[in-house]
């Protein structure tokens, strides 16, 4: 190569090096914005450190570097970018394995391999839902856990994408609004009440309690999270409502995770990008799954995972802690009717079941029950239905929807992933819409 042209060609290298090093700049910067904004510590976040050590990596190599090692690390940049094209070519087909990403942002990408195979995008809000309605007469804030949320299949087959489908078939005047968030539990849902009254002004609202965990999750003694990183409340000695002092950090982090949403787009830009870039993703993913399956791992050497999930709560005997997390989530519940009565929103309840594996290794055809050893799996279920209906809010208890049913245990494990006892299926969510629809709307004026 001649002279003149190593010189223009090295010119170019340091161009294209520099300007990377500016976006990553700008991105660091954009990035500890959004953090700062969420209150969340900027020294110990490592994509800030590594990009900004990036930025100033082809600073230097730009200025002082060869042009044989500039054009080595250009072809490693070629190599990396065609790897990204690859990626994004197979998830788009829905076949890229073992990468899993539900970060939540506006238009965020949303891949999920664990369980079945949710592929899409975030709506405006960060919802891994259809853009809402808004100006619809009458709107229905669905909320619950990673049940409601349902990153398992595509965002238009959810439990309340299907009720949606079914209400416009009565009435185009009603929209229901999909406001599920995963690793959440009632203790979330009361703020998200709050959240959806403020933006949205619903009718109603449906709180779905996913009675696999929502019960654990009232403790931290059974749940394993410690208060400081998940939302408990305690009871007085009046047994009235009040927020663990620990959790009090977790809560305000929640609910600014809830607005920072409805903020420009450009302040949550970085993660939006974070969420596209599947060779993050992919990173992220290992890592992931690493402590899923160590966490895994202290539960079964604990006992508490001989289930598919703690199963304290389901005990016939039960603890007095669990009794005591029985009493904390009708606690909240009784906070989620409060906040609906004060702004005039009509409160209903879903409880959805969980069938452990004992169920499928020992139950068989129609003639099954749910009192499995010393365990009763329907039993909070009929505690929620029992408060509920003392306190005459409509409720449609899953569990006894799924035996008024008569269906065989084949077809109850044909409801969940993870062979029977993961999240919901496509077919699980169309079961849950059609018995909320029979029960809450099926009278409903055309």
């Amino acid at each position: 190569m001649s002279p003149a042209n190593s010189e223009r060609l090295n010119r170019l290298l340091r161009t294209i090096f520099f300007t990377l090093a500016v976006l990553l700049a700008v991105y660091a910067a954009m990035f500890a914005n959004y953090l700062h904004g969420n209150e969340q510590s900027l020294v110990r976040a490592k994509m800030i450190w590594a990009t900004l050590a990036a930025a100033f990596f082809f600073i230097f190599a730009g200025w002082k570097f060869s042009l044989k090692a500039k054009f080595k690390i250009f072809a490693v940049l070629l190599c990396i970018f065609l790897l990204e094209i690859l990626l994004q070519i197979t998830a788009w087909l829905g076949v890229l394995p073992a990468v899993n990403t539900k970060l939540k942002a506006p238009y965020a990408r949303v891949y999920w391999t664990a369980e079945g195979r949710g592929n899409g995008i975030r709506n405006r809000l960060g919802w891994y839902f259809s853009e809402f309605d808004l100006k619809a007469p009458h709107k229905i804030a669905f909320i619950g856990d990673s049940q409601v949320e349902a990153v398992e299949v595509p965002r238009t087959e959810n439990q309340a994408a299907d009720l949606q489908k079914l209400l416009k078939e009565k009435s185009p005047d009603f929209a229901v609004l999909g406001l599920g968030n995963h690793g959440s539990c009632v203790a979330h849902s009361i703020d998200v009440l709050d959240y959806a009254w403020r933006h949205f002004q619903p009718q109603e609202a449906i709180v779905v309690v996913s009675m696999g965990s929502d019960v654990t999750e009232t403790s931290p003694q059974l749940n394993y999270v410690p208060p400081g990183a998940y939302i408990y409340y305690d009871l007085d000695e009046n047994g009235n409502l009040k927020l663990n002092p620990a959790s009090a950090a977790a809560r305000s982090g929640f609910d600014r995770s809830l607005e920072s949403s409805h903020e420009s787009l450009l302040s949550t830009l970085p993660v939006i990008l974070n969420s596209h870039c599947m060779i993050l993703q992919m990173a992220d993913s290992l890592r992931d799954n690493f402590l899923m399956r160590r966490r895994a791992t202290q539960l079964a050497q604990a006992g508490d995972a001989v289930n598919g999930f703690n199963p304290a709560a389901f005990a016939i005997n039960p603890s007095p802690e669990a009794q005591r997390a029985m009493k904390i989530l009708i606690a909240q519940l009784a906070e989620c009717k409060k906040i609906c009565d004060s702004h005039g929103m009509k409160l209903r309840l879903v409880t959805i079941p969980a069938f452990p594996k004992d169920f499928y290794n020992t139950q068989h055809g129609t003639n099954w029950t749910m009192r499995i050893g010393d365990f009763d799996f329907f039993g909070p279920e009929r505690e929620v239905a029992k408060w509920a209906d003392t306190n005459k809010i409509p409720t449609v208890s899953m569990g006894e929807i799924i035996r008024q049913k008569n269906l065989n245990v084949d077809e109850i494990q044909s409801l969940y992933f993870s062979n029977g006892t993961g999240h919901l299926t496509p077919k699980g969510h169309a079961l849950c819409a059609q018995a909320e629809f029979d029960a809450f709307y099926k009278n409903i004026a055309p």
